[in-house]
């Protein structure tokens, strides 16, 4: 039998040497599907909802252990709920809250939801359009009018509402939009003095409260 040309072995180790390189990598990617997921949004998708625990997630209803609040301190260890998907939050789901809102029942007046008509970066285009504020409560500075109408974050019952939907949609950390005492933007008045309010809400339904400092008008 004749021996193989040279080039011919080189072409066929090389062949060898890509397919066994392709075997590796097929294996790798097979092998971390099969790991564990450990980020919350993992835990959303369809049909893990039939596993009885996933991680970062907790039973909004377990009361043995109450859940960590920013506003009560400690290491209080939190339970993982077996009971299903009903009922739970995702400690990795973030959702941002305002407090800047007013009404003509708890504050005297509209506030930030007679923002000012926001104008067209281009002054041809912005022309063509009105100006000035909006006007509540028919016109509201909101793309969504909301089901509880132009409230005033002071309202504690709306206050209330607002952490049960929030738990209810399975967010568990609120993202709470804080001025320094004294300051605001320029279509809202000082409201550091609700902070307490939104920790203690928060914590009576087993969220977290991350708050952030602005200085700037985000609209």
């Amino acid at each position: 039998m004749q021996p193989l040309p040279t080039m011919a072995r080189l072409r066929r180790k090389a062949c060898v040497a890509v397919f066994l390189f392709t075997l590796f990598i097929f294996g790798t990617l097979m092998g971390l599907r099969t790991l564990k997921p450990t980020d919350g949004f993992s835990d959303l998708a369809p049909g893990l909802e039939l596993l009885p625990i996933l991680g970062g997630r907790m039973s909004r209803e377990a009361t043995a252990s109450p859940v960590q609040s920013h506003h009560h301190g400690g290491n209080t260890k939190t339970a993982l709920s077996n009971s299903g998907p009903k009922g739970t939050i995702f400690y990795d789901v973030h959702i941002f809250y305002y407090t800047w809102y007013g009404s003509p029942h708890m504050d005297g007046k509209y506030i930030h939801w007679d923002h000012i008509l926001v104008p067209h970066w281009d002054p041809k285009v912005a022309s063509s359009y009105p100006r000035g504020r909006h006007m509540p409560p028919e016109d509201i500075a909101s793309s969504f009018y909301p089901e509880l109408n132009p409230y005033s974050s002071r309202d504690p019952d709306v206050l209330e509402s607002h952490m049960e939907q929030i738990g209810a949609s399975a967010a568990g950390v609120l993202v709470l939009s804080w001025y320094p005492p004294g300051l605001a933007d320029d279509n809202g008045e000082p409201a550091e003095d609700l902070v307490p309010a939104v920790l203690d809400a928060a914590y009576r339904h087993n969220l977290k409260v991350k708050c952030i400092s602005t200085f700037c008008d985000c609209g």
